[in-house]
């Protein structure tokens, strides 16, 4: 195996290594802020006049995925939530697909993922470690190391100084050889007390000779430390506990803008909330798929609610009679899923993300319907989804209610990922039929929905397309109404197959299981327990509605159908 050169050596001129980062040399006193301590023989110090902020980079900022995870190599890496900062990979945990890296301008120390570190460029190598590593040479322990009870003491020693003085030991101003100054410096430490000046300060090495035990305080160093090695900044930061990745060190944030967004002229009617609206479906989108005697086929959306009143259907177009496999249904599936891509291809150009206000917001909901394209995260965390949504009311705290139009689901977005919708991609209806039962009766009961939504689950084919019709008709806000929904090649409407409420006395589903807990008309199970079995069934024997539904949970609504 073979060993990395420790960046921590002495450089020597010749042998420059310019795509290193140089350590910060002293020659004089400086006042420094404690960053980590360790002992009296390892301190990480920064200096008050710090550029440290100057040198975390935040968005927008082009990142460039990291390709060599060494230790040793440089890399730019999340110090905070959206804030990245200089690193150095102390160690490669390829278990956890990770890196332990050591940030050098902070003296922290983390566990960050190969998949949040970045190349650190030329023009970021400029400036020195605004951390600086010292050792007090002149305070030694007599037991040779120094123990959690010394380290402790030194800490609470340390603990009544707001600001602190360090001045370098002779030995580093007195270099013979005339070399690069040493990485890890060799400093007297003073603490100033709160109100005093810089004349009244106090040695922190007299202190700890006086009230910590088994120390001694030298005239001159004499505790000639070496400076730090890779293995010894593989610590943790303040608590031994954590060994795992936090979460803003597992990805980059989906929405990481890595440049900036490009100017654009108001009142461009191409991208006006107000005029773009998307197509609905009704009976001229519709015309296509129908069959000779007034039917379509599709296929019920699983990962939405699926209830007579409310489900979404994906129409198809009937292959001629004959076909031998059902490619034909993929590639049907296949085109929606280009579709998706082509949002997808245009929005995340930045120049094409035009963001909305809540006032434009306001006034084009007075105008009638607002249509919109939200950045979501993609379920496999790759990057944004831009899906289109349907704006339906404005939330507190800066969130909107809105309906994903392609996807058949509600739910909520902050505006800051609500951006114009070109209206080009307003010329497509969705990918789905929103549709329920006519609903002629206006005094049935909430109670009675409730009843046939619990059975129709069960009823409702989902791994074979369905035919809905003939009588068809839609309603102001694009949703279809039918009458009869029937299996391909079957005449009895699967409606009929609800059971009536009135065979069963009682108050409904709760009379209804415990009866059949003690019949024989059913398993011994009750009817939660068939329908999960129902479903494991279904997953079993897909055939004619592509894998990638398989993937989505009903109940989540944080999961988002992108055909993908």
């Amino acid at each position: 195996m073979t060993s990395v050169p420790c960046p921590y050596s002495k450089i020597q001129p010749e042998f420059i290594n310019t795509k290193s980062i140089q350590r910060m040399p002293m020659k004089d006193s400086a006042l420094v802020e404690l960053l980590r301590v360790e002992s009296p023989s390892s301190l990480f110090v920064r200096p008050i006049s710090h550029i440290r902020d100057q040198l975390v980079y935040t968005e927008p900022y082009f990142l460039v995925p990291h390709t060599n995870f060494e230790a040793g190599n440089y890399a730019l890496a999340p110090i905070e939530e959206r804030v990245f900062g200089r690193c150095l990979i102390v160690r490669n945990i390829p278990l956890l697909e990770a890196c332990r890296v050591f940030f050098i301008d902070d003296a922290v120390t983390a566990n960050v993922s190969w998949k949040c570190l970045f190349v650190l460029k030329d023009e970021e190598r400029f400036h020195p470690w605004q951390a600086m590593h010292i050792s007090l040479g002149r305070l030694g322990s007599l037991t040779n190391e120094w123990s959690f009870d010394q380290r402790r003491q030194f800490l609470d020693i340390l603990s009544e100084f707001p600001k602190f003085e360090i001045t370098p030991c002779q030995v580093d101003i007195e270099d013979d050889q005339e070399e690069i100054d040493r990485p890890s410096l060799l400093v007297n430490l003073y603490g100033i007390e709160e109100d005093k000046t810089m004349d009244e300060k106090v040695s922190i090495e007299e202190i700890c000779g006086v009230l910590m035990p088994n120390v001694m305080v030298t005239c001159f160093p004499t505790l000639l430390t070496e400076d730090p090695r890779l293995a010894e900044l593989d610590k943790e930061q303040d608590n031994l506990e954590v060994i795992l990745l936090e979460e803003f060190r597992r990805q980059l944030p989906y929405d990481w803008r890595h440049e900036d967004k490009p100017e654009y002229k108001e009142g461009d009617e191409d991208w006006d909330i107000v005029t773009c609206k998307l197509v609905e479906w009704d009976k001229k989108w519709l015309k296509k798929y129908l069959l000779e005697d007034g039917c379509f086929w599709g296929f019920i959306t699983t990962n939405v609610t699926v209830s007579p009143w409310d489900m979404h259907i994906t129409p198809i177009l009937k292959e001629n009679e004959g076909s031998a496999d059902e490619q034909w249904i993929f590639d049907q599936f296949d085109t929606i899923k280009r579709m998706q891509l082509v949002f997808d291809d245009f929005y995340v150009c930045p120049k094409n993300q035009r963001p909305l206000d809540e006032e434009e917001i306001r006034y084009a909901l007075t105008q009638g319907r607002a249509y919109a394209i939200a950045a979501v995260e993609h379920r496999k965390k790759t990057g944004p989804q831009w899906l289109r949504v349907e704006i339906l009311d404005i939330l507190p705290n800066n969130n909107l209610d809105i309906r994903f139009v392609d996807q058949g689901f509600r739910g909520f977005e902050n505006i800051k990922n609500i951006y114009r919708i070109h209206r080009l991609h307003t010329e497509i209806p969705p990918f789905q039929i929103p549709m329920g039962l006519y609903f002629d009766d206006v005094s049935i009961s909430e109670t009675e929905m409730g009843w046939s939504s619990h059975f129709w689950r069960d009823i409702v084919p989902f791994d074979v397309p369905i035919v809905v019709g003939p009588k068809l008709e839609f309603i102001e806000t694009g949703k279809l109404q039918f009458a009869e929904i029937r299996e391909i090649g079957e005449q009895e409407n699967l409606l009929d197959e609800i059971p009536p409420m009135s065979l069963y006395s009682g108050d409904g589903f709760s009379h209804y299981d415990d009866e059949e807990e003690n019949s024989d008309l059913g398993s011994s199970g009750s009817s939660e327990v068939n329908y999960e079995e129902d479903e494991m069934e279904l997953k079993s024997d897909r055939r004619g509605i592509p894998e990638e539904e398989d993937e989505y949970d009903s109940e989540d609504p944080d999961y988002y159908d992108d055909y993908d």
